[in-house]
């Protein structure tokens, strides 16, 4: 009869870079015709110093298709304005941007020209103005043009109605006159209002030197291209969009 035998193997605790391996004390007896054996293991266990490397991460979401800027949100609004003070008024001008359209195609139209305002308000003291009594006047890109072109003896008046054309026609007007002054030093503005709707009646006059209106011209000069939109057109321009097409040679032939 063969003697019953056991064996007992132990294994050494073992690691790794960044792991460490601990083996669970188990006996596992082998019974067969021979001798029977036992085979005791340490405690096993696993710390991984990198989770990220088992961690299941989800799916990164599909990517946006970006979605081409509208005109406006090129770049955050700017409010600019330049003024000149004097005794009995003060006179500001500031520009407003032109108005776009956007097209099925993606691009953009012009719908609205710019234009520059002249805020008008009279003093009621010493450096001290009403803004609640100010009158504005909006200049055309035209209109404009003709303060540029003004010589040191020259004149001219603008005429507006809002309601031109309309039933209520004559009972709003303002009449932007400028006038050289008597001793050769400048113009004089002079804005006159009419509103019967609200019983106004107000005109405002302000000196304005051939200094102070050297540079309102120089800013008139300025900022023309940008009310008509012309900036917005040049900006817009790029070499993989503008590539040389047969079909359109000569835009002035091949209509």
């Amino acid at each position: 009869m063969l003697q019953t035998q056991s064996y007992t193997i132990t294994t050494k605790p073992f690691s790794v870079s960044n792991h460490s391996f601990t083996t669970p004390i188990k006996s596992i007896p082998l019974r067969h015709a021979g001798p029977t054996f036992s085979i005791s293991l340490p405690q096993f266990s696993v710390t991984c110093h990198h989770p990220q490397l088992f961690q299941q991460k989800p799916f990164p979401p599909p990517p946006q298709r970006p979605q081409p800027p509208s005109v406006g949100e090129l770049t955050p609004r700017v409010f600019v304005g330049h003024s000149v003070y004097k005794g009995k008024a003060v006179l500001t001008v500031s520009p407003r941007a032109p108005e776009f359209t956007s097209m099925e195609s993606g691009s953009f139209k012009i719908s609205r020209e710019g234009c520059m305002l002249l805020q008008f308000a009279p003093a009621v003291g010493v450096h001290q103005y009403d803004w609640n009594r100010k009158q504005v006047f909006s200049l055309s890109v035209n209109e404009m043009g003709s303060l540029i072109s003004l010589g040191a003896k020259d004149s001219c008046e603008i005429f507006h109605d809002p309601f031109i054309g309309k039933g209520d026609e004559g009972k709003v007007r303002k009449v932007l006159k400028v006038e050289p002054l008597q001793d050769g030093s400048g113009h004089m503005f002079n804005l006159s209002v009419q509103n019967k709707i609200e019983n106004i009646n107000e005109s405002i006059f302000i000196p304005v030197t051939k200094a102070e209106l050297a540079v309102f011209n120089s800013l008139f000069h300025f900022i023309m291209p940008c009310l008509l939109g012309w900036n917005a057109f040049g900006s817009s321009i790029k070499p993989e969009v503008y590539t040389a097409n047969p079909k359109h040679e000569d835009y002035e032939w091949n209509r």
